[in-house]
C-alpha cells in the first residue's frame, strides 16, 4: 500500500461515521461533548461518535452508567473522604463501595447504610443481610485505618470521618493544645472541648456509639462493646452505631453535602452564592429520588454547563 493510500485510511479510521457522509458535529457540540468526557473520564472522540445526532446533554445519563465514568467518580470520592491515600487494599473500600452503589443503581444513603461485606483481599462486595446497616464504615478496614490514638480506646478519628463523610463536617485540631494531650482530661481543656463535648456534633459523644480500640501497635483493632445512648445533634438521643448513621443520612445537611460533592466534581471547585439556583435544583432532584445519578445529572444537563464552554 503506497503512502498517499494509507493516508487516507488512516483519516477514514478517525473521521468513524462522518466518513460516511454524516454531518460532523458543530462546534458548540463538539466543545460540550468533550467538557462533559473530560469531567467523566470518558472518551472523547467515542462520546462523539456516540451522539447519532442526539446533543450531547442528552446522552449524560447513559455515559454516566459507563465503567470509566463509575470508576472516576469513585476517585475522586474516595480522595474527599479519605485525608491521604491509603497504606492497603484493605484501607481503599471506600471506592469499592462507591463503584458497588453507582453500578448496581442503589441510593446513595445505601454506600454508608447498606448491609454489605467488603473482602479485602480484593475489594470484591457482595450484599449481607445480617451485615450491620453500615455500610463501609462497618468495614474492619475502614475501622482499622481510623482507629486513633486515644488512650482510653474512643475511635474519635472514626466518629470524626464518619460525620465528614456523610455531612461534611470540618474540624480541624486546636494549635494551642501544645501538649499534644490526647486523653480524656486533655481534651476537656478549654480549646479543645468545643469541639470534643460543647458542640452538637460533640466528636467524644459521637465516637461513645462506635466500637473501641483495643490492643497496641500492630495488633490494635476495633471491637464492638455495649453503649449507651448518647444526645447529640441539638438534642437527638441516638442509640447506637447504626441509628448515628441513619440519622446523618436522614438529615437535610446530608442533602446539602451530597450536592456540594456532585458540583465540585463536574465543575472541580465549590459552588458559589451566585449558583444558588442551580444548588437548589439538585438538592430537589436528590431529594427526589436519593440517587447520586440524578445529583450529578441535574449540574450536566443544566444549559448553563455548556454555554459556559468557551
Amino acid at each position: 500500500m503506497g503512502v498517499m493510500a494509507l493516508r487516507a485510511l488512516v483519516f477514514l479510521v478517525l473521521l468513524g461515521p462522518w466518513a460516511a457522509g454524516a454531518q460532523t458535529p458543530d462546534e458548540p457540540t463538539q466543545r460540550c461533548t468533550r467538557r462533559i468526557s473530560q469531567t467523566l473520564g470518558i472518551g472523547y472522540r467515542a462520546s462523539l461518535q456516540s451522539l447519532a445526532g442526539a446533543t450531547p446533554q442528552s446522552r449524560v445519563r447513559t455515559w454516566l452508567e459507563s465503567r470509566d465514568a463509575i470508576a472516576t467518580f469513585a476517585g475522586f470520592i474516595n480522595a474527599r473522604f479519605s485525608p491521604a491515600p491509603g497504606a492497603n487494599l484493605a484501607e481503599e473500600g471506600v471506592a469499592a463501595a462507591v463503584r458497588f452503589i453507582v453500578t448496581n443503581k442503589k441510593p446513595w444513603r445505601e454506600l454508608f447504610i447498606g448491609r454489605y461485606k467488603i473482602n479485602h483481599t480484593n475489594n470484591l462486595i457482595t450484599e449481607d443481610p445480617t451485615a450491620p446497616a453500615l455500610g463501609y464504615f462497618g468495614s474492619v478496614g475502614w475501622q482499622k485505618r481510623y482507629l486513633g490514638n486515644a488512650p482510653d480506646g474512643l475511635m474519635l478519628t472514626a466518629a470524626y470521618r464518619t460525620m465528614q463523610n456523610t455531612v461534611g463536617l470540618k474540624l480541624l485540631p486546636s494549635a494551642e493544645n501544645g501538649e499534644g494531650d490526647v486523653t480524656a482530661t486533655g481534651r476537656e481543656r478549654a480549646e479543645c472541648r468545643g469541639c470534643h463535648f460543647d458542640s452538637p456534633y460533640a466528636l467524644d459523644y459521637v465516637a461513645r456509639l462506635l466500637p473501641r480500640k483495643v490492643g497496641t501497635g500492630g495488633g490494635a483493632r476495633p471491637e464492638k462493646v455495649p453503649v449507651t445512648a448518647q444526645t447529640v445533634f441539638n438534642g437527638v438521643q441516638v442509640r447506637d452505631h447504626e441509628h448515628l448513621v441513619e440519622v446523618l443520612v436522614s438529615s437535610d445537611a446530608f442533602l446539602f453535602r451530597t450536592c456540594r460533592l456532585a458540583f465540585e466534581f463536574v465543575y472541580g471547585r465549590p459552588e458559589s452564592a451566585c449558583e444558588a439556583a442551580m444548588f437548589d435544583r439538585c438538592v430537589d432532584a436528590f431529594a427526589r429520588t436519593g440517587m447520586i445519578q440524578d445529583a450529578l445529572a441535574s449540574y450536566l444537563e443544566d444549559p448553563q454547563y455548556c454555554e459556559a464552554v468557551p
